[in-house]
């Protein structure tokens, strides 16, 4: 009888957590919809048709837009559009990121790895596996860790730091940045073929200057 109550608990346990994740799963993709990103002017109704073809693709997607003009918005409707949007959803910030934890962030460590890795450490590749990785700013990645994030999206395999072991990883990425990538390949601070590989598709988002009559739409949000 004892047995019988507690496997009654855990099936209903097991449902109220399927319920709530599916409840969690609708929030999500209600708040990261089209609906949320205003504008009904023509350059935005171009950008929503390119976010829809490109959500259903598994292309890389590098966003360009000065600040304000709303690319983790764009990234976020890509993700919770797509095929992808049941995995998981991993933003990282690559200008707040300082350049000596890059590596072990992005593609995590093994216990000893170096001084105070006392656990293994699992890095947002993997925690976006299956799902969507957002850099942020990826124009901000110093050189040396652009050929070995280029390597990682070819082979698509990271290593975790203190391992040799190459560990498959199923990840879409979506890079944004605020300047043009052009300027820095030009200044040589970006490699060119990092930029190939990361911008199957382009996404201009033009600022308000260049659509003007969005502006009531937006005083009314």
């Amino acid at each position: 009888m004892v047995q019988l109550l507690l496997r009654l608990n855990n099936v209903c346990n097991f449902r109220l957590l399927k319920e709530q994740n599916i409840r969690l799963q609708q929030q999500l993709e209600k708040r990261f919809s089209f609906g949320n990103i205003v504008g009904k002017s023509k350059k935005m109704r171009e950008v929503f048709e390119l976010i829809r073809v490109v959500a259903d693709s598994e292309a890389n997607v590098l966003v360009q837009g000065e600040s304000g003009t709303g690319k983790e918005l764009v990234a976020s409707a890509i993700h919770f559009n797509s095929p992808r949007k049941a995995k998981a959803y991993i933003r990282v910030s690559c200008a707040s990121l300082p350049e000596s934890l890059i590596e072990s962030e992005l593609f995590g460590y093994e216990k000893g790895a170096f001084t105070g890795a006392n656990e293994r450490h699992l890095g947002r590749f993997e925690a976006a596996s299956g799902g969507t990785l957002f850099l942020d700013e990826i124009g901000e990645l110093p050189l040396s860790f652009q050929v070995k994030l280029l390597r990682v999206l070819q082979e698509r395999q990271i290593e975790r730091l203190g391992s040799h072991k190459p560990i498959n990883v199923d990840v879409r990425i979506v890079s944004a940045s605020l300047r043009p990538l052009e300027e820095d390949i030009a200044a040589s601070k970006f490699r060119e073929d990092l930029f190939f590989r990361i911008n199957t598709v382009a996404i201009h988002l033009p600022t308000l200057r260049e659509r003007r009559e969005d502006i009531p739409v937006l005083a009314q949000v």
